[in-house]
């Protein structure tokens, strides 16, 4: 939990200022001032008829008079020692979807506290999240559309059951599992076989700590467990199935949360009962032994298609981030017009590492030299982005880096994934540090994280984790010590 007293709203409602006053229904009086250096108690009168006013007010109406409402509530908010205000990791969900969201929800946190003087931050939170719930089941939102995450939440709030999201107990199922099935049909032909499920979860204590698995008996009557949120199967054969999907917390799902979908896909024409009775009649055991045959030949055939698919190893050395291309390019464009000669160069280092990434993609290992090569060449061209705000320091001894060898292109992606989650800026400058010994190599960095998280966080950790457990049974190891992010690869 983050305090509100950052000075992150504050800041941004700075930017809003005064407006006009004379809004119908408006609370606050005409030519009202407010003066941050006056006994703020005062002011504390306006605060519930001014959050009441907002709660009723639709997003598209009155727009700079509901400015100036946020800019009072959150000074006053800013400046009373007496209110205590959490800000919970899920509500910059509701600033993801639209900052008027984020307000409404402390705002009404702040009236209920002022009406009830209750001051329990469970009990707040779920006053604010009703209350930013019923704004926008009211249609007073309707300009930010449907929003699924809120559809769900608001589902929950209806089943009686929104308090169970804020239980910390040992046997707590404070996990919501949600599955987008395929169809509202359950009994399909044979030729619509191609399925595709989407399932997310609403988890409000640890939410980065989901993670979900799951089997489709009938088929693979295996778990597998992923950070995704999606699954597909192609022509799958005739037969009976149920997806099932599970939500737990950290690989454990001792508690987890869990939905089933039960489907059927038919059998062809000339698989049917009454067909093979036509040949049976007709005297001929050969045509439903062929027929017979055929059928367990093609389901083998997509169950092995299925386990290369997800097992193949060419696919795991073959994830690159199409965001570097594109950011690339712009700042190539950036140096066109700035700098020629170092735009030459930046295209060289450029040319040279799209080089290097064909030429070593196909191997399974390469020299830590030859690695560290490729790392170089990248982090110049990083460089030509963010300049002295990112900054590299490695320790190497010679003789390792001309013995040991690596999985190619691991220290690439361990370095975009940290320049993509982390804050880079010239004030507080993102330093990555590097260093080996001669059983692993270790890159760290300080924790800056961003406050909105890409999607797809995790699958460049896991990929390289997967690629070294094709090749060794030395461990990848990550993780957060202390205020850093630690990974450790071993060196084979």
């Amino acid at each position: 939990m983050a305090k509100i007293f950052t000075g992150l709203f504050f800041f941004l409602l700075l930017s809003f200022g005064y407006q006009n006053l004379n809004a119908q229904g408006f609370p606050l009086p005409e030519g009202f001032k407010f003066d941050g250096h006056s006994d703020v108690r005062q002011y504390t009168q306006y605060i519930v008829p001014t959050v009441t006013w907002l709660q009723q007010t639709p997003l598209n109406e009155s727009k700079e008079q509901r400015a100036t409402a946020n800019y009072f509530v959150m000074n006053w908010l800013q400046i009373n020692p007496d209110m205590n205000i959490s800000l919970p990791e899920y509500s910059f969900k509701f600033h993801d979807i639209d900052k008027q969201l984020l307000y409404l929800f402390l705002e009404s946190w702040i009236k209920y506290t002022l009406e009830t003087k209750d001051t329990n931050i469970t009990n707040c939170s779920i006053a604010g999240i009703k209350s930013m719930l019923d704004y926008y089941n009211s249609g007073k939102a309707s300009e930010l559309g449907k929003i699924e995450f809120l559809d769900n939440l608001s589902e929950i709030n209806k089943s009686g059951k929104l308090n169970e999201l804020f239980d910390t107990s040992h046997l707590a199922r404070n996990t919501y599992l949600f599955l987008k099935q395929p169809s509202a049909k359950k009994d399909f032909k044979h030729d619509e076989n191609y399925f595709s499920f989407n399932f997310w979860s609403i988890n409000l204590i640890r939410p980065r700590a989901i993670t979900y698995r799951y089997m489709l008996e009938g088929y693979f009557d295996k778990w597998i467990t992923t950070k995704d949120g999606s699954v597909t199967y192609p022509r799958l054969p005739s037969g009976n199935y149920t997806f099932k999907v599970q939500a737990g917390m950290n690989n454990d799902f001792s508690h987890a949360t869990e939905v089933i979908w039960a489907f059927n896909i038919g059998k062809p024409m000339w698989k049917e009962n009454w067909f093979l009775a036509l040949i049976l009649l007709a005297g001929t055991m050969l045509g439903y032994y062929v027929i017979k045959q055929r059928e367990k030949n093609l389901k083998n055939i997509a169950l092995l298609k299925h386990e290369r698919i997800m097992f193949e190893y060419e696919h795991l050395k073959s994830q690159v981030n199409p965001h570097f291309l594109f950011n690339s390019l712009n700042t190539l464009t950036n140096l066109i017009e700035r700098d020629q000669a170092k735009a030459l160069e930046y295209t060289e280092n450029l040319s040279s590492l799209y080089h290097s990434i064909l030429t070593h993609h196909e191997n399974d290992l390469v020299l830590l030299s030859e690695e560290i090569a490729i790392l170089e060449n990248y982090f110049s061209i990083q460089k030509g982005r963010f300049g002295d705000a990112l900054q590299l320091k490695m320790d190497i001894p010679d003789s390792v880096m001309n013995r040991k060898k690596i999985v190619p292109l691991a220290m690439q992606i361990l370095i975009e994934n940290v320049i993509k989650h982390n804050v880079i800026s010239a004030a507080e400058p993102l330093i990555i540090q590097i260093f080996a010994d001669e059983n692993e190599i270790t890159i760290r960095n300080v924790l800056a994280p961003k406050i909105s998280k890409e999607k797809g966080e995790g699958l460049g950790l896991i990929n390289i984790k997967k690629r070294y457990e094709l090749l060794t049974s030395k461990p990848v190891r990550y993780g957060t010590t202390g205020n850093e992010f630690v990974v450790n690869l071993p060196l084979l």
